[in-house]
């Protein structure tokens, strides 16, 4: 667990941190800023809280922001021995918050961090304000990537994710259209210095699910198969067009799931769609500010 903040990553991620003990015993990291109707703000793979950094600092006049760091993400607890499914982190994410108490809160959610809010929203479907999703799959995609599919080899994930932190740094390089500052770089790939810390990265490459038999391709189903109970909530798509990942077909089995959604596209954007547009940023913070509670009373 890193305990200092480098004096470069404080001036991108000036915002006070927090852990919270879950169920599992484990530390979630966690950052909150602002003041407001409370925003939750879920990454995914194979990033950590640091993705939101400017979507923050956006959003924090407005409203409560908080972004956790996944558990083996981030500057949480990074067990060796443990179950990195998105069972798991669905079940972390809802503990978190039962911990903080959250009554009523919106959702923005990237990559399997899109999974954990459409399960917290079946769950809480009343508390749940409004959805906004950036590319990711809440079910199992038909054709997964060939690079994804090469990584899936135990040899592969062992040598270039573990070893030499080559995965972050692949997914930043063909994930975004824009050319990063060294210190975001740096920033993204912080938590993730030592092998010890990545056993996550590699966990969530074999969690993809691309055969029926996968165990997370039941959970996904399962959640997809509830999906209807969320059909009159808020819910928007902010689509990167470019993204490697999370092509046409995937928006288009969400659209499938939520037809009456609407979706924003941004051409030669790539799947860090936060990193290549600022306009995203401004229409997440306006659709989210058109979504609130305008009686004020059940928001915390």
């Amino acid at each position: 667990m890193i305990r200092e903040i480098p004096q470069f990553l404080r001036k991108m991620y000036p915002f006070e941190r927090n852990y919270v003990t879950l169920n599992c015993g484990h530390k979630m990291h966690y950052v909150s800023c602002g003041s407001g109707e409370t925003v939750l703000l879920l990454h995914g793979h194979p990033t950590w809280s640091f993705f939101f950094r400017n979507l923050l600092l956006l959003l924090k006049s407005d409203f409560k922001c908080v972004a956790i760091d996944h558990i083996g993400y981030g500057m949480s607890d990074k067990p060796k021995r443990y179950d990195y499914s998105i069972a798991t982190h669905i079940a972390n994410a809802i503990n978190f918050a039962e911990i903080m108490k959250f009554r009523k809160f919106h959702i923005v959610a990237q990559d399997f961090g899109a999974t954990v809010a459409l399960a917290m929203a079946e769950r809480w479907p009343e508390r749940v304000g409004s959805m906004s999703i950036l590319n990711s799959a809440a079910f199992m995609m038909q054709n997964l990537p060939g690079i994804i599919m090469l990584l899936k080899l135990p040899i592969m994930t062992f040598i270039f994710a573990k070893l030499f932190n080559g995965l972050i740094r692949m997914f930043i390089h063909i994930g975004t259209a824009s050319i990063l500052d060294g210190d975001v770089l740096a920033g993204y790939l912080l938590p993730y210095k030592k092998p010890s810390a990545r056993v996550a990265i590699v966990e969530g490459i074999h969690d993809i699910p691309w055969l029926p038999d996968h165990p997370s391709a039941e959970v996904m189903k399962t959640i997809c198969d509830k999906a209807f109970v969320l059909t009159n909530k808020k819910v928007k798509f902010f689509w990167a067009d470019d993204d490697f990942h999370y092509g046409p077909l995937v928006l288009k089995e969400w659209q499938r799931l939520f037809p009456n959604a609407k979706c924003k596209h941004y051409p030669l954007c790539g799947h860090f769609l936060l990193e290549d547009s600022e306009e995203a940023m401004r229409d997440i913070r306006t659709f989210i500010y058109n979504a609130r509670n305008i009686n004020g009373d059940l928001f915390r």
